[in-house]
């Protein structure tokens, strides 16, 4: 192995590199790797992604002697010199970096990024591998890296798509784009059977956001695929109770796709091209704009007709029951909902915040006039969450379960609709179960009603997941 020591690594900064034009042309210009860096110059630069038989990714923890991403987790990644080909950098890195000689005829083209960072301007062409190498073949080069570990795909994944400090991998458009195209490949190349069931996938929203989520698929092909909309903060690589009902919606014969919308986590910065311009905007369940759920609902919908899904259901939960039932009021292409847990942001906002509702509303409702949506109101919500999620006459202002209001005009939706909640729910504020009943039955007045209760469940569905599941399922089935 050719041994990297503190000298020899600063040399490289000396070496040159193609400089590229934006559109990823060489160029006549050549630069070095540190004025490339320093000017803000287009270059060059490969990754490959090693994976084993069992589909687990290999990273090295990245040293304290490098540049950037100490202490990280990353892959092998290098820049092309101006006598080098894509794959000799990669060769050359691979061997110099964990001690193993890649045969350049094992190696297969992922993607190409084109990424304008702070940092720096490059085209990163992407690779992969598969390889059945032991751990005793690989040799660290202890400058460069301090450990190795082989990475189940789902397990990286979030921590890519959670901002993970431990990761070089971020959440933003290029990282998931890359993450999608992997998925492909570990679910072609693992024999577990759950990984090849599962495919990652990114939802583009007519507002040019874009949200990851996954479609656990039956083992025979289907026409008809289950749409779940999580609550807040959720997200759909920390499963919980609704990942211990995917084999059961499999089994009978249902696809099953779950995505990010704009309320998962507390807090995140969401990616969105705006007519051309690439930018970010707070989201998460503290700045969520419920107006705009629609634009991600409609996003997961229009992928599964691009599908050929013939059959779609909406699933709602929580907070993600008001997003469903705002799609179904304005678009009207779904007849078949389940609400699991439905609640009433208005009367739990006002439960929670008591005689302060109507001075926190108007002061929602005032800053955002102001051009100033993502001031913090409470310490739990901004004034975009308030004011579009919890006023009275807001699109989430739905199913009005308190008892002074008026619900002489029922919802508009006309199709089917389950609704299916735990007698142990905190959201009913000790309300009767009878009177939550009735109540949602009024509000859907026009639509043919199916209501469950599930005894001593709370929100979450804790140690009741098969009984929900087999509820979901029945009520689907008996929605003819």
């Amino acid at each position: 192995m050719n041994i990297v020591h503190y000298e020899s690594y600063q040399e490289k900064d000396k070496m040159l590199l193609k400089v590229l034009d934006e559109n990823g042309t060489i160029t006549d210009i050549e630069a070095t790797k540190a004025e490339v860096h320093e000017k803000h110059l287009w270059h060059q630069e490969v990754a490959i992604f090693i994976i084993n038989k069992d589909g687990k990714i290999l990273l090295q923890k990245r040293s304290g002697n490098v540049h950037y991403n100490k202490g990280k987790w990353g892959m092998i990644a290098n820049h092309v010199g101006v006598n080098q080909t894509l794959v000799d950098a990669l060769i050359q890195k691979a061997h110099e970096e964990i001690g193993y000689d890649i045969d350049p005829n094992d190696i297969r083209f992922l993607t190409m990024l084109k990424r304008n960072e702070e940092r720096e301007q490059r085209f990163t062409y992407f690779y992969y591998i598969k390889t059945d190498i032991d751990d005793n073949e690989i040799k660290l080069n202890d400058f460069l890296a301090t450990e190795k570990k082989w990475f189940d795909f789902y397990e990286l994944q979030e921590l890519m798509l959670t901002d993970s400090d431990t990761v070089v991998f971020k959440n933003t458009p290029e990282y998931i784009k890359i993450f999608g195209e992997l998925s492909k490949i570990i679910k072609g190349s693992n024999t577990n059977k759950e990984y090849r069931k599962k495919e990652f996938i990114l939802l583009n929203t007519s507002d040019g956001c874009f949200l990851p989520g996954l479609i656990q698929r039956c083992e025979k092909k289907s026409k008809s695929i289950i749409i779940f909309i999580h609550g807040s903060g959720g997200n759909f690589f920390k499963s919980n109770y609704y990942e211990e009902m995917y084999e059961d919606f499999n089994y009978y014969g249902y696809d099953f796709m779950i995505c990010n919308n704009r309320g998962s986590e507390q807090f995140f910065r969401l990616h969105r091209n705006n007519g051309g311009i690439s930018e970010t905007i707070k989201a998460g369940n503290i700045y969520e704009n419920f107006d705009e759920s629609i634009y991600d609902i409609s996003a997961a919908v229009n992928y599964a007709k691009e599908g050929g899904y013939k059959d779609i259901i909406l699933i709602g939960q929580s907070l993600g029951t008001l997003k469903v039932q705002y799609y179904c009021e304005q678009i009207g292409d779904i007849n078949k909902v389940i609400l699991l847990s439905p609640v009433d942001m208005v009367s739990r906002f006002r439960f929670r915040v008591k005689d302060k509702y109507n001075e926190l509303v108007d002061i929602s409702k005032k800053l955002v006039e102001e051009g100033r949506p993502y001031e913090m109101v409470t310490n739990e919500f901004s004034a975009i969450k308030i004011y579009s999620t919890m006023a009275v006459g807001s699109k989430a202002d739905l199913f009005k379960l308190e008892e002074d209001r008026d619900i002489t005009k029922p919802l508009n939706y006309k199709g089917y609709v389950s609704i299916i909640a735990g007698t142990s729910e905190h959201v009913y504020k000790g309300w009767d179960m009878s009177y939550v009943e009735k109540r949602l039955r009024d509000r859907f007045k026009n639509a043919k009603v199916q209501f469950y209760t599930v005894p001593n469940s709370t929100h979450d569905y804790h140690d009741h997941e098969k009984q929900v599941s087999k509820l979901i399922i029945d009520s689907i089935k008996n929605m003819k």
